[in-house]
């Protein structure tokens, strides 16, 4: 999704095997080197093991070696405590060792009492979730140059789903791995799907019934920091196991316990019928619906990739009035299947990457929405200010399991029909160069979504700080006057706003000279859009689905009294990565000037662009970047020889 309005962040604050022997680490010079030169990273991983014994049932046993060196102080803040997430319903989970060897050499274990047991986050918000628990070593004496070591042994008592194992282990590209080992043993009448890329793996060895494989991965030297990059799985040295042969059988699976959990009990039934009485129709019945879950069942997150495969019964649902996005897909299904609406659980990686994963992994997908066939329409209503039929621009042109047919299939594009903007902004300029002006917005059905939640936590107390910041950005000194179109929580009716303003001494036209086109006040502007492609080059894949469309128009009205000498030429750009265009006219003393930028998937809406893809959209932002500079020359340039 395009992010435009640079005011929602000032908004965002109303609103994720072998023992390390301490004789063995003796305080090295690139322990020391550290603290004289600056580090080429963080942190390393010196030593990595990842063992995984899989038995005939798919049930496993997973213990894993870390040895971390950390070598600046950010390394430390980030590795002074390590999470260790697991659900005591389908697991249990054993530190086996944590300690430290700081730069002198000596070891310090982490006392037993450092090493906590708590709730999760979402476990806390309710005891629906009561079996997610987390692990916390806090690690002692750490400083630039130590070491911190750790290791554990997880053992899945239940399979996700009925004779199903997967791995996923990514090597992040941008961190140093020394010495990292992953190794499978499975039964060999087991099927096991396999996909590695950019590690090195042995032969397959077959001792007795069972099969062993060992993958091994080192990088010395780790990716800089990069402006764009996809998720390292996409891209990134990865194993990847799956015991399913494809995702329409992971979906099935999936739905073994969802279809269950959205059985219409009396419960269901009758507030379904609450819901919709007095209302007719399939579809205004399902709209009053999901408008009815999306403001009264309270999002708790459990994301799928933390253990969360298995949703919560309606009727649970419904007395607590709070649930995860399974929740929410179990009881929309439910309510909508008593007022005969059939519909599906859909599986969806939201905010990630258009591509599907080699195997079938459970970890390709991290939210659960709906999917209505009767209107062929997909539903997220753990969006509380989405609209019936719009979808938040993570959702759009995502992959997706239809879990009760195992349908492959792709959301809605993130296209310029749903994703777009259109900024009018008016100056009208007196003698004195003071300005009064009109910006008046349309943000389009995928900004509208984010529009909403900021607008709706606005009141009294805020505004004038909101109307002051608007002003604020776009560099102008005076009032303003926000204008709400509509009700940010009224899901029945479009939202928008507009901004008025008056502003002091925004140019002397005492004097001749030139201006570039102000900044609309209340709204960003395509001209900072070029500061994201300011590297030359970008060295890794990243995601680029996003086809927007946004227009700026400004109406310049200069007084009489100025002479205007000349407007810009018009200007136009177009390659592979989209369009952009200026046209500009003058009608006397008026000036109107309009800036189109549309965007292009330069391999596809379904594919990740590639690193010489990069310079493609940094040659549009430029192109962009130069059209904002051009001036109006205004003034009796002859008066001044």
């Amino acid at each position: 999704m395009t992010i435009r309005f640079a005011w929602l962040v000032l908004l965002s604050w109303l609103c994720m095997p072998v023992s390390l022997q301490a004789q063995g680490v003796p305080a090295t010079s690139t322990s020391s080197a550290a603290n004289t030169k600056e580090a080429a990273n963080n942190a390393s991983h010196v030593r990595y093991r990842a063992d995984y014994v899989v038995a005939a049932d798919a049930t496993y046993t997973e213990t894993d070696f870390n040895d971390i060196l950390v070598k600046t102080k950010a390394g430390v803040d980030g590795y002074s405590q390590v999470r260790l997430d697991y659900s005591s319903k389908h697991e249990t989970l054993d530190v086996l060792e944590a300690y430290t060897v700081g730069p002198d050499g000596q070891r310090r274990d982490v006392p037993k009492d450092k090493i906590y047991s708590q709730e999760s986050y979402s476990s806390a918000s309710g005891p629906m979730y009561a079996d997610y628990k987390v692990k916390i070593i806090v690690f002692p004496d750490l400083a630039p140059g130590s070491h911190l070591v750790y290791s554990f042994r997880k053992h899945v008592l239940h399979p996700t789903f009925g004779g199903y194992f997967r791995i996923l282990e990514t090597f992040n590209p941008f961190e140093q791995f020394d010495d990292a080992e992953v190794t499978l043993q499975a039964p060999s009448v087991m099927p096991m799907h396999l996909f590695v890329r950019d590690v090195q793996g042995d032969k397959p060895v077959v001792a007795g019934d069972r099969t062993s494989w060992r993958w091994r991965y080192r990088r010395s030297d780790p990716l800089k920091s990069q402006t764009f990059s996809a998720e390292a799985w996409e891209y990134g040295p990865v194993v990847m196991a799956s015991t399913y042969s494809d995702f329409s059988q992971l979906g099935r699976a999936y739905d073994v316990k969802a279809k269950a959990a959205a059985a219409v009990t009396p419960a269901i039934r009758a507030q379904a019928d609450a819901i919709t009485q007095g209302i007719d129709g399939h579809r205004a019945q399902a709209q009053a619906i999901y408008e009815w879950v999306a403001k009264n069942i309270r999002y708790v997150a459990i994301y799928l990739g933390n253990g969360g495969y298995e949703p919560n019964s309606a009727d649970s649902i419904l007395a607590n009035r709070y649930g995860d996005c399974k929740d929410h897909t179990v009881i929309l299904e439910a309510l909508l299947a008593a007022k005969g609406i059939a519909s599906s659980p859909v599986l969806i990686g939201a905010g990630s990457g258009p591509e599907w994963s080699q195997v079938a992994l459970v970890e390709r997908f991290n939210h659960a929405i709906n999917y209505v066939p009767e209107f062929d329409l997909y539903l997220d209503s753990t969006s509380p200010f989405a609209r019936f039929g719009q979808l938040p621009g993570g959702d759009l042109g995502k992959p997706v399991v239809h879990t009760r047919d195992g349908r492959l299939a792709y959301t809605p594009a993130n296209d310029a029909e749903r994703n777009y903007s259109q900024v009018a902004t008016t100056f009208r300029y007196d003698a004195d160069g003071n300005a009064k002006g009109q910006t008046g917005i349309d943000i389009g059905p995928v900004g509208e979504i984010g529009l909403r939640g900021a607008f709706a936590q606005v009141n009294g107390q805020i505004r004038s700080m909101v109307e002051q910041s608007f002003l604020g950005q776009a560099g102008l000194i005076g009032s303003g006057r926000l204008e709400l179109h509509g009700d940010a929580t009224d899901l029945r009716q479009p939202f928008g706003y507009g901004f008025g303003f008056e502003a002091n001494d925004v140019v002397d036209f005492s004097v001749p000279g030139g201006m570039t086109l102000p900044l609309p006040p209340g709204s960003g502007s395509l001209r900072n859009k070029y500061q994201r492609y300011a590297n030359p080059a970008n060295e890794v894949p990243f995601h680029c689905s996003d086809e927007s469309r946004e227009q700026e128009t400004y109406v310049l009205e200069f007084p009489a009294s100025v002479k205007l000498d000349a407007i810009p030429k018009d200007m136009e750009f177009s390659n592979a990565a989209g369009q952009y265009s200026a046209r500009w006219q003058r009608d006397g003393q008026k000036v109107t000037a309009v800036h189109v930028l549309q965007l292009k998937s330069v391999r596809g809406p379904h594919a990740l662009c590639q690193p010489q893809d990069y310079g493609l959209y940094r040659a549009l932002m430029q192109a962009v970047r130069r059209g904002f500079r051009a001036q109006v020359v205004y003034g009796d340039l002859a008066a001044q020889h």
